[in-house]
């Protein structure tokens, strides 16, 4: 058997084959019609395979006549001619069998195959299957160079259409993907209660949520181009913006609280405000820097309603502060008075309305510590615990002069804290002082743990109430958990605050242990 290939023929049949619009399975099976026409072989195929499962497949064939239709066969890589073409990666024929050794494989025997000619496809440099002819009868000549070099060609075709198809598989599977993505965040951004809004690098308007108009009063068209000062009340928040602004530019995430703007009626409303930078996506995350950032990305909430609110309450606690001081200084001189006067149990009783408007005062003293603290923001800085400690035992050591106040531990031990550490001390130090006894004994201790540092306040009294127990360490008030004081519960914020724990030691021992863990400067 013999064909008579014909080099222009050839060439010139498989161009104007593949260069169709049809679908690449016809215009392949068209190819090969030519290569057995012209190989003078019984039939061409294209295979599928995958080294790593020995995976073989039929993908398309040509007309075997009588023969059934191989489409579709399975077969064991290691059992085919293909995996010599796969292995080598380069074109390999035979025109007989016996010429090669291969008279007893699976191909030969079991399908009466004794002529290959065989071309790997290549995708994306990578092994996809074999461009095959075979004849069940041997050549009289082994294939010339020039076949070789045209059932390569056909293979190289294949590759390309088929790494374009695969190409434009993913394409669309991602715009899929993208277009999903981008209907969720739309879905997000028309639900949300929140202004989402991005500005450009000159801080001009590029994308406004459809809540900007319930929020501001405007519509998309009206603010699009226009620059963030549009918004602004007037000179002074202006030069915050942009304030702001510049530091989001530089890198930095900002958030504002309740931040003036005004609405497209004049109305100022205060909202809660977000903006983090918007960064050149091909620029890897640990290499970027201000110089690749895009734009500006915020959100902001209507937080009037809160501002309104947190204004009142903290008007009616200034007021019941100066009322409670100003009465409690009158309940304390009446009550001296009395004692002066009276004797035996009447004397008693003016005493303790004395002390109770004392406790009274007391308590809108550290009311308003408590106000400042939560509204105070938290500044985290190195603090050394023990010039904290030894000054806070100096200053109520001479408060409380009956009392003996005592620092042990190492002469430094920094930890990441807040100034407002020390107020939370003087709480536990100062409540010892106050109800542990006559003459309390009050130590303070500090012990390094190698992850941390604890400081402990202890005292010989009677011990801290079950109640007071219960609100230090959960940090909670409950109908049926009342602490009598506020002390303890600026400690818990305070503590809790700078990422530390509040801790009463084993309520069976004498006295109270009070111990705060703290974490360590790094």
């Amino acid at each position: 058997m013999r064909g008579t290939f014909d080099r222009q023929t050839a060439y010139s049949q498989l161009y104007e084959v593949m260069q169709t619009d049809r679908p690449l399975k016809d215009r392949l099976q068209d190819a090969l019609e030519v290569g057995v026409s012209q190989f003078g072989v019984d039939a061409g195929i294209v295979t599928k395979i995958d080294q790593e499962t020995d995976d073989w497949e039929v993908r398309i064939s040509t007309d075997t006549g009588d023969a059934p239709d191989p489409t579709g066969l399975k077969r064991d890589l290691s059992t085919t001619f293909c995996l010599r073409t796969v292995q080598e990666e380069g074109v390999v024929a035979f025109a007989d069998v016996a010429d090669v050794g291969l008279e007893d494989s699976t191909d030969a025997v079991e399908y009466g195959i004794h002529c290959y000619h065989g071309a790997p496809i290549m995708v994306d440099n990578e092994p996809y299957g074999t461009v095959c002819f075979t004849a069940q009868n041997a050549r009289a000549e082994p294939f010339s160079e020039a076949e070789k070099s045209f059932s390569h060609l056909i293979a190289q075709m294949a590759g390309y259409e088929i790494e374009q198809q695969q190409y434009e598989a993913e394409l669309a599977e991602r715009a899929a993907e993208l277009d999903e993505r981008a209907e969720i965040y739309r879905a997000v951004i028309d639900a949300s209660f929140d202004l989402v809004f991005r500005l450009d690098l000159d801080g001009r308007f590029i994308y406004t949520s459809p809540s900007v108009v319930d929020l501001l009063g405007y519509e998309h068209e009206e603010l699009d181009g226009r620059s963030v000062a549009t918004v602004q009340v007037d000179a002074e928040t202006t030069e915050r913006a942009w304030e702001l602004f510049d530091r989001v530019l530089s890198g930095e995430t900002i958030e504002e609280h309740y931040f003036p703007v005004e609405t497209k009626a004049g109305d100022i409303i205060y909202v809660d405000l977000r903006a983090t930078p918007i960064y050149d996506s091909r620029v890897p995350a640990d290499q970027r820097t201000p110089e690749d950032i895009v734009a500006v990305q915020a959100m902001s909430r209507d937080a009037t309603d809160r501002k309104r609110r947190d204004g009142l309450i903290s008007v009616i606690n200034r007021v019941l502060r100066h009322n409670l001081r100003n009465d409690v200084g009158v309940i304390n001189g009446y009550a001296e008075m009395l004692e002066d006067e009276l004797e035996g149990q009447q004397e008693t009783l003016a005493k303790r309305v004395r002390t109770t408007s004392d406790r009274l005062l007391d308590l809108s003293e550290t009311a308003q510590k408590l106000e400042e603290t939560l509204d105070s923001p938290i500044e985290r800085q190195p603090l050394d615990l023990r010039p904290l400690a030894d000054r806070v035992a100096d200053q109520l050591g001479g408060a409380y002069p009956d009392a003996s106040i005592t620092v042990a531990g190492p002469e430094t031990a920094v930890v990441d804290s807040a100034p407002r550490l020390e107020t939370a001390l003087w709480e536990l130090v100062d409540n010892a002082a106050k109800h542990a006894g006559e003459a309390p004994r009050i130590e303070i201790e500090i012990a390094d743990t190698e992850t941390h540092y604890e400081l402990s306040v202890r005292d010989d009294g009677p011990g801290l109430p079950e109640l007071e127990r219960s609100v230090l360490q959960s940090g909670e008030e409950t109908p049926l958990v009342h602490g009598r004081g506020l002390g303890l519960w600026l400690v818990y914020w305070i503590v809790t605050g700078v990422d530390g724990t509040v801790t009463v030691a084993d309520p069976h021992r004498p006295g109270t242990t009070i111990e705060l863990r703290l974490p360590t400067a790094e």
